[in-house]
């Protein structure tokens, strides 16, 4: 039976409230199990998603052991502090004699001393000042829109933008703007957003401009892919010069520049600019964006790796692959990917047969699968490529008329999944899987092309761009839940450090990867992250070759056609985990 996502994360929330475990010790103890969720949603995230004051409140609970939380209801008179813990798993410190009532479920009170609480005062009004001091120039930039006549016009930006990623979930002070397909959608669903058209941003609450303010300077330094860094935590402006700050002190470190007093005067547009100019120079060299996804509060961070172009490679032939064939002068694992794909391809123009084409798809994901100890793994892509044509590279009609089951998804097994779970189980999962990646791959195409071209009505996403770890995707994601999805990486193509995948003189980023799943711990680590990208980059070498050939031979691309419902239902996957499960060397990881 196919556990859901409401049973699991029910499960979760009554584990997490356990009593025994909020009461029976300190309330420093049972606080920091509410905010982190027993340890699942990492305690700086965390923390990030308490307003000003609950930052106050958590930080003097630390090291006072005496300090206790009590039952709701018990204290009498009412405690002057009481913790509310949301359906998503969000902590919320509520002081209701101050008009602050709490809208979830009340899980706990605190009572604290009176010269604590003065204590937490004292704090607080300094760091309120500077935030409104912050404010104000944001406010001042909106005014500077609306007065040049460009304000609607950025509206309608982040109103569209918000739609192009798959979440957002941003907290200022008690408001919540949100746009997800599973959860609350405030920015658009509410009306959010849409209520501001026609008025003047005077007429907007603080709220409403800081988000505007925010997500226009944000989409400047990486598209919308950024205000997922800020999901599940509070926006502010303190906490958007602080992002941007860091961020452009972070890069001209990498890049060997010397980080100057100047990010401290900088405005917050020059910030935001800066960040955007210095992207692409530190894509370009020794080291690697990613992002780190927790799948509680779909925060997405990006941290940098050092890492050598010409590591990112490999440098033997990996082990899944030593069965390619046919005369080859060299020892060079994508020069030999390279020369068999393209051997694939003249059978295949001549035959009609891609059976070796899809052989080397299969022998790529397995060999990420093994090395990396993954569960099972995938790549994911267009059926025929030359769909992606289009008149002179635009967004004609082949690009418009694709759907879902133009796209594949190869998703096989490791050995020992295969061998653990009944055929039936394994099937159900791949297939599921295969089925979502191909509606995302489905949804990446759009984000290649300028938005004037795409027709409103034409939902998709931004392609991913950067490589990510992922952790906890089984408790609040229902497919992720049914096909136990809980660490993940992906290792998309073609990579930033990569020219993007050139069809008919249009740039493709997003339009193949190298995905791999744990259904349990321990979690993937970076090393595993580079075999993923090492596997990824071997995909990129079959998929160039693809373009290549299509060039060379009056645009013909062979039609992938394995991978469907009924290669699944037939458990065609058996036959190359088979394969590789027959050469004993290659199971259980890498030498």
């Amino acid at each position: 039976m196919r556990r859901t996502k409401t049973d699991q994360w029910s499960q979760e929330l009554r584990t997490v409230r356990d009593p025994e475990q909020l009461f029976g010790d300190s309330a420093q103890t049972g606080v920091l199990r509410l905010l982190t969720m027993a340890g699942k949603v990492p305690f700086r995230s965390a923390f990030d998603g308490l307003t000003l004051r609950e930052q106050a409140i958590v930080r003097h609970l630390l090291g006072r052991q005496h300090l206790r939380l009590t039952p709701p209801g018990v204290d009498t008179p009412p405690a002057p502090f009481v913790l509310a813990h949301s359906t998503l798993g969000k902590l919320t410190i509520h002081e209701p004699a101050r008009g602050d009532l709490p809208t979830e479920e009340v899980v706990a009170e605190l009572s604290l001393p009176q010269w604590l609480v003065e204590m937490l005062d004292e704090e607080c009004l300094p760091a309120e000042a500077e935030e409104e001091q912050h404010r104000y120039e944001i406010d001042h930039t909106l005014s500077t829109w609306h007065a040049d006549g460009t304000l609607a016009e950025r509206l309608e930006e982040v109103i569209d933008w918000v739609e192009r990623v798959e979440t957002v979930l941003v907290h200022i002070q008690r408001r919540v703007f949100s746009r997800s397909d599973s959860g609350s959608s405030t920015l658009i669903r509410d009306g959010v957003l849409p209520a501001l058209r026609d008025r003047p941003p005077a007429d907007w609450s603080p709220e409403e401009r800081l988000f505007v303010g925010a997500i226009q300077l944000l989409f400047r330094t990486g598209r919308a892919v950024r205000f997922e860094e800020f999901n599940g935590r509070q926006l502010s402006a303190v906490s958007l010069r602080r992002v941007l700050t860091t961020r452009c002190a972070a890069y001209l470190r990498v890049l060997g520049e010397p980080v100057t007093g100047q990010l401290s005067t900088a405005t917050l547009t020059e910030l935001a600019a800066l960040a955007g100019d210095l992207v692409e120079r530190v894509d370009g060299g020794d080291h690697m964006r990613y992002r780190r996804v927790n799948g509680l509060t779909y925060a997405k961070d990006e941290y940098l790796v050092p890492w050598a172009q010409q590591e990112r490679g490999h440098a033997e032939l990996p082990r899944t692959l030593h069965a390619l064939t046919g005369p080859f002068d060299g020892d060079d694992p994508a020069a030999l990917v390279r020369h068999a794909t393209a051997a694939a391809l003249r059978t295949a123009h001549r035959d009609g047969d891609e059976g070796d084409l899809t052989r080397i798809l299969e022998d790529i994901v397995l060999g990420a699968v093994v090395d990396a100890r993954a569960d099972y793994g995938m790549s994911s892509g267009i059926r025929d490529l030359s769909r992606l044509n289009g008149p002179a590279g635009r967004y004609g009609e082949d690009v418009a008329g694709l759907r879902k089951p133009d796209f594949f998804c190869c998703v096989l097994p490791s050995p020992q999944m295969a061998a653990d779970l009944p055929a039936d189980a394994v099937t159900d999962i791949l297939w599921q899987v295969a089925q979502r990646m191909m509606y995302n791959r489905w949804h990446f195409v759009p984000g290649n092309f300028d938005r004037i071209e795409v027709p409103r009505q034409r939902h998709y996403f931004f392609p991913p761009l950067v490589p990510d770890i992922g952790e906890w995707g089984d408790l609040r994601h229902g497919g992720h839940s049914t096909a136990r999805v809980r660490y993940t990486l992906r290792a998309p193509g073609a990579a930033m450090w990569k020219q993007p995948l050139t069809v008919s003189g249009r740039q493709y980023r997003g339009a193949f990867d190298i995905r791999l799943v744990r259904m349990d711990g321990p979690p993937f680590t970076l090393a595993d992250l580079r075999i993923a990208c090492r596997y990824s980059a071997l995909v990129d070498v079959l998929w160039r070759e693809i373009a290549g050939y299509a060039e060379e031979h009056d645009g013909w691309t062979p039609t992938i056609a394995a991978f469907g419902g009924d290669w699944y239902t037939a458990n065609a996957w058996r036959t190359p985990v088979e394969r590789l499960a027959g050469d004993a060397q290659m199971v259980g990881g890498p030498a």
